[in-house]
């Protein structure tokens, strides 16, 4: 019994060196010094200080032992990069100033902050998709149930011997009309409203879902999920409070493949991480077609990339099409 217990103690002893000999090799915490910022704003010149228009700019941050940097662009957006150097449109109308910081940081944390105020022009408005979505006030959208492949799935890469409609189409998986209706694990996905709002030139967005929301089953462990119920892991409706009403960014879409005759290349950004009924890890929605009465979108899956989800939504309130469902 004694010899075991000295192996212990023995044993301890090494682990608590162990750990303090990985806290002695960790390194010296330096803060990044001589942080500079520049940056390009693209088309400016001497008659166009401002910019073309796009709202692009290219920020360029160095510094001494910087390992990372981080961008608050001013806008509600962010981002980081390992270089420094990042692009970032900026897409409210007309010529807004924005106080832009970057962050570097360095070994243990360590972090030194610079911000720079910047005028950017931006000029481009979609008024034909914001009447189409508002109606001129307020219109409710719903899932365009009665249509086969109104939801589905598609790739985000072209594939050897796929036609090439498979890039913007549901090639994967193209839900029939009604193929969600009578599933316990689905009851709540058809509820849903999607309601656009105008508010001057701007548009609100607000997700109706009463309650809960239907999750892809890569998310359901975020959310609470899954139920009981589902002994699967399928994709799932699980309480969720929806996101607060936001305004909608509207920008051209630049970073598809999708042929210019099958996309109106304009994309919308949901505010607050909003969604549209569908959970897929994305509030970002490229407008495929729209009318009046109709619209298709296209969003690609936040933590898969090669997937591509499609949505067509109908002003038409749903019907129940099968009335034996229980």
């Amino acid at each position: 019994m004694k010899y075991f217990r000295i192996v212990v103690i023995l044993m301890l002893a090494v682990s608590l060196n162990s750990c303090q000999d990985d806290d002695t090799t960790f390194g010296d915490v330096i803060a990044p010094s001589n942080l500079e910022l520049s940056f390009d704003i693209q088309g400016q010149s001497m008659t166009e200080p401002n910019g073309d228009g796009t709202g692009i700019v290219v920020f360029n941050a160095t510094s001494e032992n910087a390992i990372n940097y981080t961008y608050d662009f001013g806008d509600g957006r962010t981002g980081s990069t390992f270089d420094g150097t990042i692009e970032h449109r900026f897409v409210e109308l007309g010529v807004i100033s924005y106080p832009v910081t970057v962050t570097a940081t360095g070994t243990g944390g360590a972090a030194t902050t610079k911000t720079v105020i910047i005028d950017v022009l931006s000029t481009f408005d979609d008024a034909e998709a914001k009447d189409f979505l508002t109606g001129g006030s307020s219109k409710t959208w719903y899932w365009s149930v009665a249509e086969n492949a109104h939801w589905g799935v598609g790739p985000t890469n072209l594939i050897p011997g796929q036609s090439p409609e498979a890039y913007y189409t549901p090639a994967f998986f193209p839900v029939p009309a009604f193929g969600r209706y009578c599933n316990e694990l689905t009851e709540c996905f058809y509820e849903d409203e999607m309601v656009f709002t105008k508010d001057g030139n701007d548009v609100i967005y607000e997700l109706r879902n009463f309650g809960g929301t239907y999750f892809h089953n890569t998310y359901l462990t975020q959310f609470g999920g899954p139920s009981a119920l589902n002994t699967t892991n399928a994709d799932e409706c699980l309480p969720f409070t929806a996101p607060a009403p936001g305004p909608v960014t509207f920008t051209p879409t630049l970073d598809t493949d999708v042929p210019e005759t099958e996309s109106r290349k304009t994309t919308m950004l949901l505010a607050n991480d909003s969604f549209i009924s569908w959970y897929v890890g994305s509030s970002e929605y490229e407008i495929m077609e729209i009318t009046a009465n109709r619209m298709v979108l296209r969003t690609i899956q936040g933590n898969d990339p090669a997937l591509a989800w499609y949505h067509v939504l109908t002003t038409d309130s749903p019907v129940n099409p099968n009335p034996n469902c229980n």
